[in-house]
């Protein structure tokens, strides 16, 4: 019998548990400005600074470690991803 939906998101959330990874819900804007549809790096800096602006080290530091283990675990869903 095939898993179900619930199923296949419980094991894959296990997997990811023991692998070492937590789960981190994040908020979005449903609909994007159409002008940040495309991003080049320097977009995404500019952005970050105006967002950012006024904010101490530590904040900063907290930040920017969470946006890379974001992006390391981005990659490991997708080395999971390739691997089935």
């Amino acid at each position: 019998m095939p898993l179900t939906s619930r199923e296949k998101q419980r094991r894959f959330k296990e997997k990811m548990y023991k692998a070492g990874f937590k789960q981190v819900f994040l908020w979005v804007k449903r609909k994007e400005d159409k002008k940040l549809v495309k991003m080049t790096n320097a977009g995404f800096l500019k952005n970050l600074k105006r967002l950012t602006a006024g904010w101490d080290e530590d904040s900063l530091e907290q930040l920017y470690f969470l946006l890379i283990k974001i992006i390391k675990g981005k990659k490991e869903v997708l080395k999971l991803k390739k691997r089935k």
